[in-house]
């Protein structure tokens, strides 16, 4: 069997590609997953090969409480257990389930990105010991394979991230503040999402999506008047429905730029397309554009959604000073299960000192004619 990938797979289906390789050439081998690191030196797992089994924890808090993966990043140098049942009693809950599995060596390799940043790990094991001993060059190449895949899925995002980022600057020449409302709502999503992650509700690779994404949700806003966009008064009825056009306006304005880029494939497609088109459904299917109603709002929608007026209601504006954190909790609880999903909502106000934190990270560069509608 041949290593042939094509680039209009998705990283899933590339590393799935290279587990079968490696399962035809060694059948002692018995799977490899991925995890990548986050802000606060966590790993959340991006990818499990089938054979790797379910075990493999979706998230691994604090990298430096763990002395192996501590000396991987430190060392830049692969990790060797050349047999498990040696570290017994001692061993982690993790290898226990593995050495049940018949799982008897492992390997850990370390990811790096273009910028020769520690991003992420490679865990491979085997069913023999000293298995990777014997095999080292080889998986030394397979593991070198895996982050050519991973950073190639992360340079697509960034590409095509830029350019919508080109057209974001070119639209905010009168709103420079608007910016860092983006970069908040972005840092907010991924921090509901790590927190839906933990408790196995999305996977890394949606979490790494959806951050990438999130502050694409208003784009549909600068198709919108400036007379009605940066108007400070209140909306007539007449100027609300034209505002409310904004999630389809920017849902068609992509569209069409994907069609013609053609870098971005499907899993990625559809969830900035749900960000953009979904993020003013309300979870009582009382939002727009299309009434969607609790989990019938695609989760990535309903996550920027909480992240959005979380930054609204922290933030300055032309009409109104930020919120007491106090007062933000008990506006989102209460519209909880209402405009809000409930575990979004749960996943913000358990994490409020780290939102307050971002806050104060990126601060607002205020300007007299800051977008009223912001959230």
């Amino acid at each position: 069997m041949e290593l042939k990938i094509s680039d209009n797979l998705t990283l899933k289906q590339k590393l799935d590609h290279l587990n079968t390789l490696i399962q035809d050439w060694y059948p002692d081998y018995v799977g490899f997953a991925i995890a990548m690191l986050d802000n606060d030196n966590n790993l959340y797992s991006v990818y499990r090969s089938q054979g790797y089994g379910v075990k493999f924890p979706d998230f691994i808090e604090a990298i430096h409480k763990s002395s192996r993966l501590s000396t991987l990043r430190e060392t830049r140098s692969p990790d060797i257990i050349d047999d498990m049942t040696c570290h017994l009693p001692s061993i982690k809950h993790i290898h226990q389930t593995l050495i049940r599995k018949s799982c008897l060596s492992s390997m850990a390799t370390p990811i790096y990105n273009k910028n020769d940043e520690f991003v992420g790990i490679m865990f491979i094991n085997a069913r023999i010991p000293y298995f990777f001993r014997q095999n080292l060059n080889f998986f030394n190449t397979i593991s070198l394979i895996a982050s050519l895949f991973i950073n190639d899925d992360l340079n697509v995002k960034r590409s095509f991230h830029n350019i919508i980022k080109t057209i974001l600057l070119i639209s905010h020449h009168k709103d420079p503040e608007t910016q860092n409302h983006l970069k908040r709502v972005a840092e907010y999503s991924r921090l509901i999402a790590l927190y839906l992650g933990k408790r196995k509700l999305c996977n890394g690779h949606f979490i790494d999506a959806v951050y990438h994404y999130a502050d694409m949700h208003d784009i549909g806003k600068y198709m919108i008047p400036d007379e009605i966009l940066f108007s400070t008064n209140i909306y007539t009825p007449e100027e609300r429905q034209i505002m409310n056009e904004h999630p389809e306006l920017g849902y068609q304005l992509i569209l069409k730029t994907l069609k013609q880029w053609g870098g971005i494939t499907d899993d990625n497609l559809k969830i900035i397309l749900n960000i953009i088109r979904h993020h003013h459904e309300r979870f009582d299917g009382d939002g727009f554009p299309l009434k969607l109603k609790g989990e019938d709002i695609p989760l990535e929608a309903r996550i920027v959604t909480v992240a959005d007026v979380t930054d609204a209601l922290l933030s300055h504006r032309p009409y109104k000073k930020p919120w007491p954190l106090s007062d933000v909790i008990k506006y989102l609880q209460e519209g909880s299960g209402k405009q809000f999903d409930p575990l979004c909502v749960e996943a913000i106000t358990k994490n409020m000192a780290k939102a307050s934190q971002i806050q104060n990270q990126y601060p607002d560069h205020l300007t007299d004619n800051a977008i009223k509608s912001t959230g």
